[in-house]
């Protein structure tokens, strides 16, 4: 386990004592391998050693949020007590609510489509749509590649979402506050099984054991993540259309959600 007073990074140190709970740090070229793989192994010990492994990527805005939440007299304790909502009929309202935004193709449209140009049916299909998403993306947005610092957290909860609470990332423009964000995350682990697994100052990434494979389940899911993170369909796929990032869904065990 890392250790206060190491050589880290000003803001790594800030972020390690605002969460205070055990944890690792890795920085350097192979930073991001490097946390990957001590990340899955910790999925393993977590379940015998009763923690939620949560990766963080290191940078002064997220240490400001940490430390302006702590200021404001943040409880996380208050956050994971919450009432559950019905965050599934939200996130559908929402989506209604903005879904001009998005160029999409209706299901109906959809299958009409596949089938006149492949003959097959939606379901087997559908996976045409969207890329295959295999990996933590965040590692990757960086221009200062090799400079960042990684923070592997092993949080003391029991369920996969509660980790949401003891790093809140969000809380500006588009982007979810803690509340919100942890509700989505508990709906969409017994939904989907869905597991936080990294956040940064202004990326969220799930990992999952199975892709969404259904072609209906993934419509929804799509549209879910639409209404979640705009900027996940209007910057994130080619053709701005949830249909394709429904087929990525579909065919991809890690999701990725980004605020500009």
């Amino acid at each position: 386990m890392g250790k206060a007073g190491k050589d880290y990074k000003e803001s790594t140190q800030r972020i390690i004592d605002c969460v205070n709970c055990p944890y690792q740090v890795f920085g350097g070229e192979n930073m991001a391998e490097d946390a990957k793989r001590s990340y899955h192994d910790a999925v393993k010990r977590g379940r015998k050693e009763k923690f939620m492994p949560l990766l963080v990527i290191s940078d002064d805005i997220l240490a400001e949020t940490l430390e302006a939440l702590k200021e404001d007299s943040y409880s996380k304790e208050k956050v994971i007590r919450q009432q559950e909502t019905d965050i599934e009929q939200e996130l559908k309202e929402r989506y209604e609510e903005i879904a001009e935004r998005c160029q999409e193709m209706d299901e109906e449209e959809m299958r009409e489509e596949w089938y006149r140009q492949t003959g097959e049916d939606f379901d087997d299909a559908f996976e045409e749509f969207g890329e295959t998403v295999s990996e933590f993306s965040s590692f990757y947005l960086s221009s200062d590649e090799g400079e960042e610092e990684t923070i592997l957290f092993e949080i003391p909860v029991e369920n996969p979402w509660e980790v949401i609470a003891w790093v809140p990332m969000g809380g500006w423009n588009e982007c979810p506050g803690a509340e919100e964000m942890m509700e989505v995350c508990r709906y969409w682990h017994k939904k989907y099984g869905a597991v936080p697994a990294l956040v940064s100052s202004d990326t969220l990434e799930f990992v999952l054991e199975e892709p969404v494979a259904d072609g209906e389940l993934a419509m929804q899911a799509a549209r879910e993540h639409f209404a979640f993170c705009p900027d996940r369909v209007d910057q994130g796929t080619e053709t701005g259309s949830v249909a394709e990032l429904a087929g990525s869904i579909s065919k991809s065990t890690y999701w990725f959600f980004w605020w500009d």
